[in-house]
């Protein structure tokens, strides 16, 4: 091979990969313009990002979400064991109980002072 060709050779190889990768492109054109994948992307994208996850959409139109889970673990010190116990284990367990349980009403302080005169 000569100094030319070695040099124009990988030129030539860009040029025929561009047809191909122009096809790859339709291919994307046609996804992005359907209307049933534009609605579906975008609600798991929107989502993904309200939690505050990363989302990175791939060129075949697949979607990936990263992020990450904070747990928070409480630990209240036991004087007569002597030693810590773990109170609540999650997040998740502490945003859920309070939902389930129903708020107590307070006695009022009035009532009882009318009471005992």
């Amino acid at each position: 091979m000569t100094y030319k060709a070695k040099f124009f050779h990988p030129l030539h190889i860009a040029r025929d990969a561009q047809p191909a990768a122009a096809d790859g492109d339709n291919a994307l054109a046609d996804l992005m313009a359907n209307p049933e994948y534009l609605r579906h992307s975008s609600s798991i994208i929107n989502e993904a990002l309200k939690d505050g996850f990363d989302v990175l959409q791939l060129p075949n139109g697949d979607i990936v979400t990263t992020g990450t889970k904070i747990i928070t673990n409480t630990y209240v010190w036991d004087a007569v064991g002597g030693k810590l116990m773990k109170s609540r284990a999650s997040a998740s367990e502490t945003r859920e109980k309070p939902a389930k349980r129903k708020p107590k009403a307070a006695p009022a302080p009035a009532l009882e002072e009318e009471e005992a005169e």
